[in-house]
């Protein structure tokens, strides 16, 4: 019995979101399912496994001998808060939450976070999405963007200065490899596979050290999105190969890699169209002495003002 349950406790140990009991059944088929059963059992008394219920599924995870000597010097409470915020993962926990799950009253719940707080098991952290709540997890455990914002936050406050600079320069890059160099009035044909992807952009801001945050393709593709919406760019389809399949090279994990080209700058989306000089009748007339002066310009002076 002591060599199953060893390979049980080895077998879960080896999973890292768990193991049920048909994969158990299927890596240890010498034993009939009631044998490992009553194994698995007598692990869960012994507090090698844990019981983890994922939607429907009920898994059985490995407790690993640090673990154990950290919760067996916890009392029932501080484990069970242990337990609840260690299965949260990177998303976190909030205290009403844990209070509902472990249905013990707030102060004892209060209580033992504190404990282990204070012994640097666990760690509260602060949701950008919900900026009031106070989220506990394991202090080993880094939050996950959901949590943070990703690059886009910075001390819970989103960086709006970073995000523009970093969709400028996206913005640059694309029209750069939009239209011919040499006749920046033609286009492409409709053939040309030339057309950066988010794939490139990515390497053209790591490459460029242009920021000091590192980018995944998806966090580029926000940008993208963005300037999408903005009408400076749009998206086309990726190129197909002969057997009807995503380009050599494109695409991560099955998703197409999408090009991206930049719409071209006309006269009326001139930054000068944002001044009031640029749209002025009597611009031509306007100089530094006179009746129509900058200086006594009403447009200019509350454009100035914002």
């Amino acid at each position: 019995m002591a060599e199953m349950e060893d390979q049980i406790y080895t077998l879960a140990l080896s999973r890292k979101d768990g193991v049920d009991i048909s994969a158990i059944s299927a890596g240890i088929p010498e034993h009939p399912l009631e044998t490992l059963v009553n194994g698995v059992n007598r692990l869960l008394r012994a507090g090698k496994l844990d019981l983890v219920q994922v939607g429907d599924q009920v898994l059985y995870k490995g407790v690993s001998l640090s673990e154990m000597e950290l919760t067996a010097r916890m009392s029932e409470e501080d484990r069970l808060m242990y337990k609840l915020i260690e299965n949260s993962g990177n998303e976190g926990i909030w205290v009403r939450t844990l209070k509902q799950k472990s249905n013990l009253p707030q102060t004892i719940v209060n209580r033992s976070l504190k404990q282990l707080e204070t012994q640097g098991v666990i760690k509260s952290v602060k949701s950008v999405k919900h900026p009031t709540r106070k989220l506990y997890m394991l202090a080993s455990v880094a939050p996950s963007a959901d949590i943070t914002g990703g690059p886009w936050f910075t001390d819970q406050e989103m960086d709006t200065d970073f995000i523009e600079q970093l969709a400028r320069q996206c913005h640059q890059f694309i029209y750069a490899f939009s239209y011919p160099r040499h006749s920046p009035g033609m286009v492409y044909p409709a053939s040309h596979m030339g057309y950066p992807t988010a794939s490139q952009i990515k390497c053209f801001i790591s490459d460029n050290r242009i920021s000091t945050v590192e980018l995944s393709t998806e966090n580029i593709e926000e940008l993208l999105t963005m300037l999408t919406y903005d009408g400076k760019i749009e998206r086309i389809a990726p190129a197909l190969d002969l057997d009807m399949g995503l380009r050599p090279g494109g695409g991560r994990a099955g998703k197409p890699d999408w090009m991206y080209r930049a719409l071209r700058i006309t006269a009326t989306d001139s930054p000068l169209t944002d001044i009031p000089c640029g749209r002025c009748p009597v611009a031509s007339r306007c100089s530094a002495t006179g009746s129509i002066t900058p200086a006594k310009c009403v447009y200019l002076a509350k454009w100035l003002s914002f």
